[in-house]
């Protein structure tokens, strides 16, 4: 069996490692004319070295298994680009921030077996092949439409091992509300995202965003935690104080970012419910403004 990986940015290649390791073949989906290229993973004091694979620009050997880790703006360009060669009913993960690309593909293909993905794990590149793992995380995949219990053929295989989660919809919602509440600030304020709970205007900027989410969650009948959001966004802000987001990693390099599939995501669904959201539109225009 081989997983074909679209996207191999951080994320793809950790995975792609990942699947190399379970005993699984990849492939890399690329424009670029490269047959393979050494890896090299960097994990504590640990250093491996991988020889991924890359399918040739004129390939006809048909997708059945696809992992798309590219930024969800660029997922249906990435997608067209290989779509003759992806069998109608494919098996297609989507392990990417954001929402509403699932849809997309899913139109796309609507005999397939389209899966979703969310991950903790981190991980960055000093060059193009060289990556540092700097937390496993934890992984949740699902079956989208669809309450299963299984994983995509041999990701059980897998270590760490993903979860199954039986709503990946509900995990979906809950990574983006943090998101929200998190990633759009750091743009606009060009800070970490600790800074976000120590700064008392970041701080009841912050309670704004959560306050505007709870409203469309409350709208769709979505409970997406016990306690509220903004406790929870707090806890992620403390969590990764030292992180950049990639989102403000986007603005300073001057690359569009994700912001039409989060906050963009969550104001469109507001828009179909009828409710206001002004503190999460206005944020939607300023990341926006950042990347004109």
């Amino acid at each position: 069996m081989i997983w074909h990986l679209l996207g191999a940015g951080a994320i793809g290649q950790l995975f792609a490692t990942r699947l190399i390791d379970a005993g699984v073949s990849v492939r890399i989906l690329s424009r670029q004319p490269s047959d393979y290229y050494q890896l090299h993973l960097l994990e504590g004091k640990d250093k491996r070295t991988y020889m991924l694979h890359a399918d040739a620009i004129d390939a006809e050997e048909p997708i059945k298994h696809l992992l798309i880790c590219t930024k969800a703006p660029d997922t249906l360009d990435a997608i067209q680009a290989h779509q003759h060669r992806i069998c109608s009913n494919a098996h297609i993960l989507l392990l990417q921030n954001g929402m509403g690309q699932h849809e997309a593909v899913q139109a796309l293909f609507p005999n397939a077996n389209i899966w979703a993905g969310i991950t903790t794990a981190g991980a960055w590149r000093s060059d193009p092949f060289t990556l540092h793992c700097v937390s496993q995380g934890t992984t949740e995949i699902g079956l989208l439409n669809t309450r299963s219990l299984g994983l995509p053929d041999d990701w059980e295989k897998l270590l760490p091992q993903p979860i199954a989660a039986a709503n990946i919809r509900l995990s979906l919602w809950r990574k983006l509300a943090i998101n929200c509440a998190i990633n759009p600030l750091t743009a606009v304020h060009q800070c970490l995202n600790g800074e976000l709970v120590n700064n008392p205007v970041f701080l009841e900027q912050m309670q704004a965003i959560c306050d505007e989410v709870e409203k469309v969650i409350n709208a769709l009948d979505q409970p997406l935690f016990e306690t509220s959001l903004i406790e929870h966004a707090l806890l992620v802000a403390n969590q990764t104080a030292k992180n950049r987001s990639s989102m403000l990693t986007d603005v300073l390099n001057s690359r569009p970012t994700e912001i039409d599939f989060i906050t963009g995501y969550l104001c469109n669904q507001a828009d179909q419910l009828g409710i206001s959201l002004p503190f999460n539109q206005a944020l939607l225009q300023q990341v926006k403004s950042l990347t004109s």
